[in-house]
């Protein structure tokens, strides 16, 4: 609704609502795997226009946005003990959320992973600008406020996942061959799992904030002169879980509560490369607003001012330069970034065999005999989740920024057409990189080119384990239950958890771009036009060894170095009014008249492709196979690769580069073609037919090739990375 109170006062309202339902991904024709969902949209906006005065203008805007999403297993609300589980386990799960467990059967395609969730989100927005003219300038000043609100329900595998390979079927010995194909099915057929968990889950209820200011001046000068200056200031909220149902940080330094009783048990069988006085359990899990730490999952960041100009010059008549620079922050609000909950989702891991298969304490007639582990929350403190990987916000995590700027300068040469030349830079500071502080100390890896086998052992070579038996290590029970670790595990700076991440802010990137852009608009039948981008994208958001300092300065995967974009219409000039049979009679005129053709053509470079810890012998300058030359089997030279998967590399420092350049998969060319048909029925009648085709010639646009060296398609290319076969398409459109 649009209303117009009077000359001076304008408001507008409107509401949008959607809802769809979906019923995917059904694999195998049947229940055990799918996904059903449901979607709900409602949207409300409301805009109101003050003119104030005839050089000042108010506006103000307020709207509201809700998606609500549900989706599930087809089976969902399955009695559990219709399979043959035992009711003493059915029993404790709600019916309502109950489905058919993920069964992992070795060499079979894995069902029941479609699991249950629930989704609410809502976002809030209110904002007020008022413009005004001066003179030479035009002032706009304003300020906004958006509230995001995200809560979820993801109940993980809340009937539980079972998983069945060969360690209980193979024999007669430990270490017999293992058959290409059924001795997991066998291992089902007794049901004996060799592993499996349950999951049982909080919700989550988040709220982030965002406010922001700006002042903008647009200031004409003379001699066809007009320069922007802009500035803008914004402050995000971290998130907040409205009942602390999340974690702050991971605590690095803190005595662990576990430590006092591991200490005592390594002391009995310590080992050389670790002193007993060097065995400190430190660390664990920070959570939002318990122990004095704030609500917030982060510290806001205060400092996010950006800047802003621009110039336009009118170096002629037909000469246009533009130039600009901007900052802009990257918002890190509860759309983007989700709460950790450790210690308050809890999984429960299934533990068959205290003696290597000769009894079964836990079978699918009794999988937890145990019961189900009791999710701590808060309550265990820096224990929370020993002997697991931790993963959790960083508390001063900082806006990641964008510097932006360009260049351009735009001729017009007649006859409807411009031709554009320009420059586009962007860096990237502070992009957030994902940091593991708990590897093992570089000075352990080898440095050896080759596979050191006896690097490899000194490592891997299991030891006491100081954490049997610590009541702390319930969650994770290869510590409580097993005699032994590998030394490795006991050299890490947190023997006594698995990885700890968080996300730093020591990420940058650039890019660089030039760009060519023609256009012949619409004149004598036809138009045309043209786009060449020239860039090149470098990054440094991943480290090639996680033991590293500071990022890998790499190719970016994002990076397309050539862009070429050709569009054309064309009005074939038969027919009435046009060039050719202009006085053709009536059924000439609606045979041959009236036709038009469209084309889109797009080329682009391919990805650069990467490679993993791999042993390279040969000349890195002939990875690279000539364009000619190259084939899907053949993508680049395997030669000089190590391929044999006893001799691969494993405890080492890599040297290897992530990505070259140079060799890269195969880019997108695409032909879109349209036909168009008008016909003229009656004075205010028209219909128009047309055809259009998608991939008009059936390209194929393939993935990267395989770049694992002991795979069997080493260097081959086996898959495409688009869809969409030729598609045609005919309609028909009826105006009046």
């Amino acid at each position: 609704a649009d209303q117009v109170i009077n000359e001076r006062h304008r408001f507008y309202l409107s509401f949008s609502t959607m809802r769809t339902t979906g019923d995917q991904a059904r694999t195998l024709n049947n229940d055990a795997i799918g996904n059903l969902s449901a979607n709900r949209y409602n949207s409300i906006a409301a805009d109101y226009v003050w003119m104030i005065r005839p050089t000042t203008v108010a506006n103000l805007r307020y709207g509201v946005t809700r998606m609500a999403n549900s989706s599930g297993p087809p089976t969902q609300g399955l009695d559990l003990t219709s399979l043959g589980l035992p009711a003493n386990f059915a029993n404790r799960l709600d019916r309502t959320f109950t489905a058919l467990p993920e069964i992992d059967i070795a060499g079979m395609i894995t069902t029941g992973t479609n699991l249950p969730s629930r989704n609410g989100f809502t976002s809030q927005f209110v904002s007020g600008t008022i413009s005004q003219t001066r003179g030479a300038h035009t002032l706009r000043f304003g300020a906004e406020y958006r509230a995001l609100f995200d809560n979820g329900y993801t109940y993980g595998n809340y009937s539980g996942g079972f998983a069945f390979a060969n360690a209980w079927t193979r024999g007669p010995l430990d270490n017999s061959p293992v058959a290409p194909i059924g001795q997991g099915m066998a291992s089902f057929m007794f049901g004996l799992p060799t592993s499996g968990f349950i999951d049982v889950n909080d919700s989550s209820a988040e709220k982030s904030g965002y406010s922001g200011v700006f002042l903008q001046d647009d200031w004409k000068l003379p001699r066809a002169l007009t320069l922007n200056l802009g500035l803008r200031y914004e402050l995000e909220q971290g998130i907040t879980e409205r009942f602390n149902r999340a974690n702050r940080g991971i605590d690095l330094n803190a005595i662990n509560p576990a430590n006092n009783a591991a200490r005592a048990a390594y002391a009995l069988n310590p080992i050389p490369e670790l002193p007993l006085n060097a065995f400190q359990l430190r660390g664990g899990l920070r959570f939002a607003g318990v122990g004095g730490e704030p609500r917030g999952l982060w510290d806001p960041d205060r400092n996010n001012f950006s800047p802003r100009f621009g110039i336009a010059w009118q170096l002629t008549p037909r000469t246009v330069v533009r130039t600009g620079y901007g900052i802009f922050f990257e918002p890190l609000g509860s759309d983007r970034a989700e709460a950790t909950q450790l210690g308050f989702n809890q999984r429960t891991n299934m533990n068959p065999t205290n003696d290597n298969g000769q009894t079964f304490r836990a079978t699918l007639a009794n999988p937890f005999p145990d019961g189900f582990v009791a999710a701590q929350r808060s309550s265990a403190g820096l224990a929370t989740n020993l002997g697991l990987g931790l993963s959790s916000v960083f508390p001063r995590r900082r806006n990641a920024y964008m510097q932006r700027w360009s260049f351009n300068i735009q001729r017009s040469l007649g006859k409807n057409m411009v031709l554009e030349i320009g420059y586009i830079g962007n860096r990237g500071t502070g992009l957030g990189v994902g940091y593991d502080y708990n590897t093992l100390p570089a000075q352990y890896l080898s440095r050896s080119p080759e596979r050191d086998n006896a690097t490899i052992n000194f490592l891997t070579t299991n030891v006491t384990n100081p954490f049997r038996g610590i009541p702390e290590f319930v969650n994770a029970p290869g510590f409580l239950n097993n005699q032994f670790l590998g030394r490795n595990q006991l050299l890490r700076p947190y023997p006594h958890f698995g990885a700890l991440n968080m996300t730093i802010n020591d990420g940058f990137s650039w890019y660089h771009a030039g760009t060519v852009r023609f256009e012949k608009r619409f004149q004598s039948g036809y138009s045309l036009g043209g786009h060449w981008t020239w860039s090149k994208f470098m990054e440094a958001v991943e480290r090639l060894n996680p033991q590293d300092l500071h990022p890998h300065h790499v190719i970016s995967p994002q990076d397309r170095p050539h862009h070429i974009a050709i569009n054309g219409m064309w009005d074939l000039p038969f027919g009435k009014g046009k060039r050719l049979l202009t006085a053709a009679p009536r059924w000439l005129d609606y045979a041959a008249g009236g036709w038009s053709i469209n084309a889109i053509y797009q080329w682009q470079s391919g990805p650069p492709i990467g490679f993993g810890n791999v042993i390279f012998r040969g000349n890195i300058q002939r990875l690279v196979i000539p364009y000619a030359e190259r084939t899907v089997e053949r993508w680049f030279n395997t030669a000089g690769f190590e391929t044999n998967a006893a001799l691969q590399l494993e405890q080492n420092y890599r040297t290897f580069p992530l990505r070259f350049t140079g060799l890269r998969a195969d880019g997108w060319n695409n032909w879109d073609l349209s036909l168009f048909k008008n016909f003229k029925i009656a004075e205010r009648w028209n219909l128009q037919l047309r055809a259009e085709a998608v991939n008009a010639f059936n390209h194929a646009m393939f993935g990267a090739p395989n770049t694992a060296p002991i795979n069997t398609l080493f260097g081959q290319v086996n898959n495409t990375i688009w869809s969409e076969q030729r598609k045609i398409t005919v309609a028909a459109r009826l105006t009046f």
